[in-house]
């Protein structure tokens, strides 16, 4: 072995600084994580009391003025964009319509995964298979690219860009439910309960799905992460939310042009995006870990 293979090896063997934190101290990095998200949300649902100003309020005189604690203008903290609007004030909005549009898009995407899953699982035969199929089609697919042609041919409209990241990885909640299902139906208080006559709703409402709850959600914060990642691709792209509107996406798209000038206009949104998604990626982590009885003692 080379001395440069030895040396590769060593680096692979040798834990990074966020791996060290994580092994060693993971209270604190979840108790991090928990607060960002925190801070978010808040921010997305007060943004009226927490932005300085109006995210569409223009100000030409004051355009692409820099952040305040680089000498720019004492009432603009993160600077102005080209058309004089404050950035922070822009990002503070676009919280609200990112999370808010990757929070119905999970939703919808958890429930039809479910639901289907469960239909899966309940009437087997034919149904499973057909079901199985579209799964497998929809795991198979390059989403991003479908995404942009529907939007490209039926045009930029927020309920269609919402049902479109809403069918972005519900096949991940049809496999979980699925299995999860096909394993509870097997075990003896579920085959009790349907020989005293009780409702296959009813059972599945009752005794089933509250069950499987605790891996949804994991499925849920694992995914999440993705959804807005989606949204800000659709966006930077021109194809998801529109101006005057805001979206951490948008901004970076209005941004790109503006790096080697007025940077500030998108970096912004893109350390926001980069923080929550990092966020929710290390509490779904977490979370997996301690559902995970295969894991318990190991982390």
């Amino acid at each position: 072995m080379s001395t440069m293979d030895i040396a590769s090896a060593e680096l692979r063997r040798r834990p990074n600084w966020l791996t060290r934190i994580w092994k060693t101290r993971p209270p604190l990095v979840i108790g991090l994580c928990i607060s960002w998200l925190v801070l978010i949300v808040l921010a997305a649902i007060f943004a009226e009391f927490i932005a300085p100003y109006g995210y569409a309020e223009q100000s030409l005189l004051k355009r692409l003025k820099p952040p305040s604690f680089l000498d720019g203008l004492p009432e603009y903290f993160l600077g102005t964009d080209n058309l004089g609007r404050d950035v922070l004030s822009r990002v503070i909005y676009a919280m609200r319509t990112s999370i808010l549009i990757a929070l119905m898009g999970t939703v919808i995407g958890a429930t039809v995964g479910t639901l289907l899953g469960i239909v899966a699982a309940h009437f087997r035969g034919w149904v499973d298979d057909f079901i199985m199929m579209l799964v497998d089609f929809q795991a198979s697919i390059p989403f991003l690219i479908v995404a942009l042609a529907v939007l490209a041919f039926f045009g930029n409209n927020f309920v269609l860009l919402v049902v479109l990241i809403g069918l972005f990885g519900w096949d991940g909640y049809a496999r979980i439910a699925r299995g999860l299902v096909l394993s509870t139906n097997g075990q003896g208080y579920a085959f009790a309960i349907r020989t005293l006559g009780v409702h296959p709703a009813k059972v599945y409402w009752r005794h089933v799905l509250p069950n499987m709850m605790g891996i949804i959600m994991v499925q849920v914060t694992l995914n999440f992460p993705e959804i807005i990642l989606l949204e800000t691709s659709l966006s930077f792209l021109g194809l998801g939310v529109q101006p005057p509107g805001t979206s951490l996406g948008l901004l970076l798209g209005e941004g790109r042009n503006y790096l080697a000038t007025a940077w500030w206009i998108g970096i912004p949104a893109g350390v926001v995006i980069f923080l929550t998604t990092l966020a929710i990626s290390l509490l779904g982590d977490w979370l997996r870990d301690k559902l995970d009885p295969n894991l318990q003692g190991k982390v």
